[in-house]
């Protein structure tokens, strides 16, 4: 009867823990989404410089410098300074192939700039549910969430967040692109918080395995917008 007792009791132990770490996992994550929200309005004051340099087997292929900032509706804008492939492409007829597959290239790396993106700018729900489902750990001044099935089925994102401002440090993620093959990509971001409290970008990059691709990503010359 005693063991009855003791195993009822464990159970309800743990059913008072499940609530409760649920409940901290939201807060912490509602927290995050705030601090980011924050420093996304801090941001619209700011312009700064994309460049992205796309290499094939190793191979530079494509350079494009974008001047960015981000819109009243706090959505990223890029305006699109270069873009200047490593090789022009030859004039008249011999040239339509490669001017293709250069235009095809640049709708791939568009795709999984996109898909990128919605993993590093969640929605304050798609936040929450993360969490709620991911693996928190802490590890002196860090905070490391690792968790997956965040937007697609099968997909990974793991972010480390500075404690106290919660400002993020890194984020990187495994997913599929948005093509009828499903192709594989991964990519991480690392951040650069400024002397002012602004977090942004500072560079990072991403695989795009099935067409053999690396994209590498540096953001520079962060400056307030003239007004």
């Amino acid at each position: 009867m005693k063991k009855i007792f003791l195993t009822i009791g464990f159970f309800l132990f743990i059913l008072n823990i499940v609530p409760a770490q649920n409940s901290q996992k939201t807060n912490l994550s509602l927290q995050v989404s705030a601090a980011a929200t924050a420093n996304r309005a801090q941001l619209v004051n700011y312009v700064w410089t994309r460049t992205i340099k796309v290499f094939e087997g190793g191979e530079l292929k494509l350079t494009t410098v974008n001047s960015m900032s981000v819109g009243s509706d706090g959505k990223l804008v890029a305006s699109v300074v270069s873009s200047t492939p490593a090789k022009e492409p030859k004039s008249g007829i011999l040239g339509d192939k490669d001017r293709k597959r250069l235009n095809e290239l640049k709708g791939y790396v568009e795709n999984a700039m996109t898909v990128g993106q919605g993993y590093i700018y969640l929605s304050k729900g798609k936040m929450v549910d993360y969490f709620e489902n991911a693996k928190i750990t802490e590890v002196d001044k860090t905070i490391n969430v690792a968790g997956n099935n965040v937007i697609k089925t099968g997909d990974q994102l793991t972010m480390n967040i500075a404690k106290g401002t919660l400002a993020y440090l890194n984020q990187s993620f495994k997913t599929t692109l948005s093509n009828k093959e499903n192709d594989p990509i991964s990519g991480t971001v690392n951040y650069k918080t400024f002397s002012n409290g602004l977090t942004g970008v500072d560079n990072g990059e991403m695989d795009l395995l099935a067409k053999n691709l690396k994209l590498t990503l540096s953001n520079t010359n962060y400056a307030k917008k003239m007004h």
